[in-house]
């Protein structure tokens, strides 16, 4: 009996512990961000620059300079900087108490190394400094310059893009490839792992399904309590996967994708499910083909800008949106309002009438793509098509995979005639819209699908680029808006905010930087798993 007595006694104290550990351990493992996105991310800082993608890079990576609210940036990892008279020379003085998540310091070589690479491989953010950063020169362990080849005024604004690689972690990690020395420069390393300093550590990779992290502990900016421990990005934001998961508390956050009818039956069966609101100058535009018949005309274009119901849009299918006016959105540097389209069959056929297919447009068929992850904008394209019939134009509304429409964009014949599309700011300098959307050079990408080819509007935008001053760059962005109007390139219908649901019983989401991306910087996000109700 005293045996018996001895051994349940012994269980008690060993087992008390371990059930201890479990409870802090399912607390622990419950401080996690969970949220849905369209695609797969790619986290290679010299691949990846859609929304899903960014929210991992400034996560797992650090930059240069980071975003402010207002739109300035401020010292991140270059605790200082100076540029020459001529623009030409750029000097940036690394802070040195930062480490990677390897434990190898980060120094001026990384920064030097991080942007060649990025330049050789020449994806992601490489079109904002390919054409403008001749060389990258190690000064000292914590000095370096950037040698441009043109007076380049929105480099600060644009170098929140560029992310810095760990060089020795990659160079260990070289596969086969095609960059001659340097092998694949890491790419398959990067596909299941991360070679940054950022604040999170990316450990959990399940191919075409989803991307995790932890934590990094010994992160050199520190965080405030109750940020995630944990987080998981999924590569899916199906409409009914989402509300379940939502309702189970499976996920912390929805995407800003959701459909209106979708946000509010989430919201109406669980009453603790709020909104949260990023106003970051995304949307909705109306992109044309600029060299595909008949919206190689730009009276045909002018037409659609009154076929749209813009009260309807920003009131009921994407509620809480202003009517975009001009080709970029309201927040960034040198707005100018340009365009004053309104609803108006008769202003259509007057456009229309001025084509030169004023005679055979019935009988052309006009394709309209929308994408089928983003649910709200068919109705968005049914509006436009029940429009165009009332006029006698004939539109084919036709759905397709964004990963289709990537692939589809790369040549003018395949690219869409017309596409619903949205780009979200990711610095607050025009100039990186510019570029993307509007400059030849960028042919053959998703965000440059107006194929306008307009050496005029080229010349503008290098000559823009190279101006430092800033107030006198934003007159020049004013001059190239007033450009693409009097052209009517493309028709811009919405700027909306990313509207969010979240778990408001216990997560604080409270969007600052609205730039692609930053609503999920896990820094400003706060969990306390205590309060979730199972």
């Amino acid at each position: 009996m005293k045996k018996k007595l001895f051994l349940m006694l012994l269980i008690f104290v060993f087992l008390v512990p371990a059930l201890t550990a479990y409870s802090m351990g399912s607390d622990t493992e419950g401080s996690i961000f969970r949220v849905p996105q369209t695609i797969m991310p790619k986290w290679d800082p010299a691949v990846g620059s859609d929304y899903a993608s960014c929210i991992i890079l400034i996560n797992a990576y650090d930059s240069l300079v980071f975003p402010m609210p207002d739109g300035s940036v401020k010292p991140w990892v270059a605790e200082s900087w100076k540029v020459s008279d001529s623009g030409l020379t750029w000097d940036f003085k690394i802070r040195e108490d930062i480490y990677f998540h390897s434990g190898n310091q980060l120094t001026a070589k990384d920064v030097a190394y991080s942007m060649e690479r990025l330049l050789e491989i020449g994806e992601g953010f490489a079109f904002l400094f390919f054409e403008y950063i001749d060389s990258v020169e190690v000064i000292d362990d914590f000095n370096v310059r950037f040698n441009c080849k043109t007076a380049y005024g929105p480099l600060l604004n644009n170098l929140i893009c560029f992310y810095i690689v760990d060089k020795e972690l990659l160079e260990s990690k070289y596969g086969e490839g095609d960059y001659g020395e340097y092998g694949d420069y890491g790419r398959a390393f990067l596909l299941e792992h991360d070679a940054g300093s950022g604040p999170y550590i990316v450990d959990s990779v399940s191919t075409n399904i989803s991307v995790g992290g932890s934590k990094f502990v010994d992160y050199w900016a520190g965080f405030e309590e109750n940020v995630p421990e944990k987080f998981i990005v999924f590569a899916s934001n199906d409409g009914v996967t989402v509300k379940t998961k939502m309702l189970r508390k499976e996920l912390e956050c929805t995407d800003m994708w959701q459909t209106t009818e979708n946000i509010e039956s989430m919201m109406e069966r669980d009453k603790t499910l709020k909104l949260a609101y990023n106003y970051t100058g995304g949307g909705i535009n109306l992109w044309m083909n600029n060299q595909r018949p008949p919206l190689d005309d730009k009276y045909v274009r002018e037409a659609f800008g009154y076929l749209i119901d813009y009260k309807t849009v920003c009131e009921h299918i994407l509620p809480d949106s202003i009517q975009k006016k001009s080709i970029i959105p309201s927040n960034l540097l040198g707005f100018v309002p340009i365009f004053n389209y309104e609803f108006n069959l008769e202003k259509a056929r007057e456009a229309l009438a001025k084509s030169k297919y004023s005679d055979t447009i019935k009988d052309m068929k006009i394709e309209l793509i929308w994408n089928s992850e983003s649910p709200d904008r068919e109705k968005v394209a049914l509006m436009i098509q029940a429009s165009a019939h009332a006029i006698g134009l004939n539109v084919d509304i036709v759905e397709l995979p964004w990963s289709t429409i990537v692939a589809n964009a790369a040549d003018v014949e395949t690219s869409p005639m017309m596409a619903l599309a949205s780009i979200t700011p990711r610095t607050a300098d025009a100039a990186d819209q510019f570029v993307s959307l509007l400059r030849s050079k960028e042919f053959g990408t998703w965000d440059n699908m107006n194929w306008v080819n307009d050496p005029v509007l080229d010349e503008m935008i290098d000559r823009s680029i190279s101006i430092i001053d800033i107030d006198e760059r934003a007159v020049a962005y004013g001059e190239i808006q007033k450009y693409c109007g009097e052209r009517r390139i493309f028709v811009p219908i919405a700027e909306t905010p990313e509207r969010l649901v979240y778990q408001s019983s216990y997560v604080d989401l409270e969007p600052r930087i609205g730039l692609q991306g930053y609503s999920f910087y896990l820094r400003d996000i706060k969990v306390y798993p205590e309060r979730r109700i199972k």
